[in-house]
């Protein structure tokens, strides 16, 4: 009872442990994601994509670790066993080369005739004359093989000078000679004292022999003898890759040729057979065994990896898949930032063509802790204040005059946010965020500025207004540039809003269109005979005598009709500000727009000093 109990005990405790630590994990987890969403949008951004990518390089580098150095591996036993195919055939049909060689001299008529015992002397002496330059000449071709004919006749022949036979030597006492006559051929290697059929030879020898006989009668006439030195042996051995190495062996271990290392050892490799081991980390060593009818030799390849060269087109292959995968993550990673940016612009967007639809006070539900949440904010502040404009004036009796000015400066401000929303999107498309959040904060601060509830303002902050919106154009214009010359004398003077800004904002959507050059926009404000002078200039495009004629006509239009609605089509700017300034000043406002095709346009103004109306009027 006891024990069943201990163990419950335990077992409450373990589930308890885990359930802590599940907990634990899920605050930690939670906190994080708080400490993150109060993050600025730089530093989310910039936290977010490292990590995607850090983890990206981190996993596609192990994968391919792992492919790369398996593939090496593969390439080295790979090139390891070409070479030692590639030796083993050329051993063997060297020495085919050399047995069919010598069944050709053999049976050949004239050679036939030296084995042969009725030859007169004088033809004798003639025939092995013949048949010693005969051999000195094969001796050449075959870089220091040594060829020889020995007949039972007593005729010796050899095709070189430098070793002289040896004529105590009697092929018919060596030992083997019965499995001379039985195989019809017999291969020794030799080194040291025992020279073979020669008084001198070098220090080790392949000698092989073969049994002449008469093609007529089949009677043992004779030998036949080559002799193939060391150094030829090696030569066999030799290759142009670097980093590899051969050597020969007997079969029972005593090396015949080698260029080996010195400090490689295959001893305790050497019971390996047919199959490829390593050596020291870093070397790949085979042993082939060579079984001919000439000798049971044993082949050893060798191969430092180090050498190698990884060309396997699935290497290839791999990488760039590897690179393909990072490639289409991080694609992954910048959608999601992409989205993360746009999504509430978007939302705006949205909201905003709401507005504009009618569909007044609509809000928008904001979850963001940074920059995109201040936007929120302030676009929620902004629709809650025109709501709430709408509804004042809807129980407020104004002059028709008042009212028409009302609206009319109230469809600025939509049209305006439109235009800097697409900037801020089209900027995030191209993959600058960092220049979003810049345009976005300064949108923020004009906002801020547009709720400000008053009519008239000072001329001061007019400018300041302009400039902001400036700031916004030079996001989206590159070579941009502006100055202004204002009277200081008039910075407190009463202004009436949104007047330079809209005038500016028609130079850059209309002037600067198809042109290629440097953007100026100029903006001049003097005092002339008591009324404020206004210029606005800009280097664009400017208008056809046809664009100019129509924009004037328009004009007229609306000093002949100020109470109609104005068209949303071509130069709303410009003529939205003449409505307004008309309404508010009569025939004491004058304009003129002067503008030349390919040189630009200037916009001259001309209002009293002193404001129209009376006290203070308050709208949004």
């Amino acid at each position: 009872m006891d024990k069943t109990s201990t163990a419950n005990n335990g077992t409450d405790n373990v589930n308890k442990d885990k359930t802590g630590s599940r907990q634990a994990l899920r605050k930690l987890l939670e906190n994080a994601k708080v400490h993150f969403m109060q993050l600025g949008l730089k530093r989310k951004t910039v936290i977010f994509v490292m990590s995607t990518f850090i983890g990206a390089v981190l996993f596609t580098s192990f994968i391919f670790g792992v492919i790369y150095s398996n593939t090496w591996k593969r390439t080295v036993i790979n090139h390891v066993k070409s070479i030692e195919s590639e030796k083993e055939d050329g051993i063997r049909s060297y020495f085919e080369n050399m047995d069919n060689l010598a069944y050709n001299i053999c049976y050949s008529n004239w050679m036939q005739d030296i084995f042969k015992k009725s030859v007169s002397v004088v033809r004798r002496q003639e025939m092995e004359e013949n048949a010693r330059d005969f051999l000195g000449s094969l001796s050449t071709l075959y870089e220091g093989n040594q060829f020889a004919v020995i007949a039972l006749n007593g005729t010796r022949v050899t095709g070189t000078d430098s070793y002289r036979l040896d004529y105590d030597v009697d092929i018919r006492e060596k030992p083997w000679y019965e499995e001379l006559l039985l195989n019809g051929k017999y291969v020794e290697a030799r080194e040291g004292e025992d020279k073979g059929i020669y008084r001198n030879h070098p220090e080790w020898n392949m000698t092989i022999y073969y049994v002449v006989h008469d093609y007529n009668t089949l009677e043992l006439t004779g030998f036949m003898v080559i002799t193939v030195p060391l150094e030829n042996i090696k030569k066999l051995l030799e290759n142009g890759y670097e980093g590899t190495w051969l050597a020969l062996e007997e079969k029972d271990g005593v090396s015949i040729c080698s260029n080996l290392p010195e400090e490689l050892d295959t001893g305790e490799k050497r019971e390996e057979r047919e199959q490829i081991v390593k050596l020291e980390n870093r070397y790949y060593m085979s042993r082939k065994m060579l079984n001919t009818e000439f000798f049971q030799w044993i082949l050893i390849t060798v191969s430092d990896e180090n050498y190698q060269k990884v060309n396997n087109p699935m290497v290839l292959l791999v990488f760039v898949g590897m690179l393909g995968f990072v490639g289409c993550l991080l694609i992954l990673v910048a959608l999601a930032v992409s989205r993360y940016l746009t999504k509430p612009i978007l939302n705006c967007a949205g909201a905003m063509l709401e507005i504009r639809n009618n569909h007044i006070g609509i809000q928008i539900k904001n979850t963001y802790m940074d920059e995109i949440g201040e936007l929120i904010d302030g676009f929620n502040e902004m629709s809650g204040s025109i709501y709430s404009l709408i509804e004042k004036n809807k129980m407020i009796s104004a002059l028709q005059k008042d009212a028409e000015i009302k609206m009319l400066e109230r469809q600025i401000n939509p049209h305006f946010l439109f235009n800097t929303l697409e900037i801020i999107n089209s900027l995030i498309l191209s993959k600058k965020e960092k220049k979003a959040v810049k345009v976005c904060e300064t949108l923020g601060q004009l906002y801020r500025y547009n709720l400000k509830q008053n009519k008239w303002i000072t001329l001061k902050e007019e400018l300041e207004y302009t400039k902001q919106y400036l700031l916004i154009m030079k996001y989206k214009i590159n070579d941009f540039s502006y100055f202004d010359d204002v009277d200081e004398r008039l910075m407190e003077t009463p202004f009436m809003k949104a007047i330079l800004q809209p005038l500016v904002e028609n130079s850059i959507k209309h002037g600067f269109q198809r042109k290629n050059q440097e953007c100026c926009i100029s903006i001049i404000i003097h005092l002339k005979n008591e009324k404020i002078h206004i210029e606005v200039m800009d280097n664009g495009s400017g208008m056809e005598a046809v664009q100019q004629q129509l924009l004037s006509e328009e004009i007229q239009n609306i000093y002949e009709h100020p109470m109609k609605r104005l068209p949303e089509t071509g130069h709303v700017g410009i003529k939205n500000v003449v409505q307004r300034l008309y309404l508010e000043y009569g025939d004491a406002f004058d304009v003129k727009i002067i503008s030349n095709a390919g040189y630009g346009t200037r916009i001259e103004m001309e209002i009293p000093l002193e404001r129209a109306g009376g006290e203070e009027e308050v709208y949004v």
